[in-house]
């Protein structure tokens, strides 16, 4: 039997309060709250050997909590990388070039009128930090995040690469349907019901989810514990070919046993 492979990615949402109103982001229907310091340093005391990058991020903005940075050193005392995913609106340039290798920056697009309508604030606050972050850290530590939604991306490309900025996510928008209900004017394309097989996540395990509660997950994109029980259950289900509950729409279904490395955001 071959040894399951160690969890190297921890994702942590420290917060769902957010200063955005990004159309597509689920989490502006819950109520906002901040993950507790107690909740925090218990997961991080309890992670399995093997872990490497804790991502500080979820469904919030994860500067908006106010302790972020001593939550951030923390993982870095306990001798993990700190990783995160920022809306930039609340970036400290020198902070974050002191504390994180690498960082993650979510960008859908460079203007400005467009932004305020996709509930993206005051783009230009916005661009002027992530330039300074570029002076602070250098492009080549900043991972620019898009989500994209049918929006024309030829600008947003053009800038980033007179910025020297090359290291460029881009996902579209999520199938499942508890995602989908968020934008019903943009409906993505869900994963076939025929399609069947393992995700990645399950099939070969490197990341974890912990909600801002504390609950655990094999992935981020299962919002609620409501028709999520064990990993296992789900494995049996996608087994025999049937489409978890928990899992409807998700474009992850299928995605077998591909190298799960690729899909790190950081080392």
């Amino acid at each position: 039997m071959s040894t399951p492979s160690p969890l190297r990615f921890i994702q942590v949402e420290v917060s769902t309060v957010c200063n955005f109103r990004c159309f597509y982001c689920i989490g502006r229907t819950w109520t906002p709250r901040h993950m507790d310091m107690a909740l925090f340093q218990s997961i991080l005391h309890g992670l399995q050997p093997g872990a490497r990058t804790v991502s500080l991020q979820g469904e919030g903005e994860p500067l908006a909590h106010p302790q972020f940075w001593t939550m951030a050193g923390l993982v870095k005392e306990a001798g993990l990388t700190p990783y995160t995913i920022t809306n930039g609106s609340l970036v400290d340039p020198a902070r974050m070039a002191g504390l994180f290798p690498i960082i993650g920056f979510s960008l859908d697009t460079v203007d400005p009128d467009f932004a305020e309508r996709i509930g993206r604030r005051d783009l230009p606050n916005v661009l002027s930090r992530l330039e300074a972050l570029c002076d602070a850290m250098g492009p080549e530590r900043i991972i620019i995040h898009t989500v994209h939604f049918g929006q024309d991306l030829a600008a947003l490309k053009q800038y980033l690469q007179r910025r020297g900025l090359v290291r460029h996510v881009v996902q579209p928008l999520q199938g499942k349907s508890d995602y989908r209900a968020r934008y019903p004017k943009w409906q993505p394309k869900a994963a076939a019901p025929e399609r069947s097989g393992p995700c990645r996540h399950l099939a070969r395990p490197f990341m974890r989810f912990y909600d801002v509660e504390g609950r655990d997950y094999p992935c981020c994109y299962i919002k609620s514990s409501a028709h999520y029980r064990s990993d296992s259950e789900l494995l049996d289900e996608l087994e025999a070919r049937r489409i978890p509950q928990a899992c409807t729409g998700c474009r992850e279904i299928g995605s077998g046993v591909q190298d799960a490395s690729s899909s790190l955001t950081a080392d």
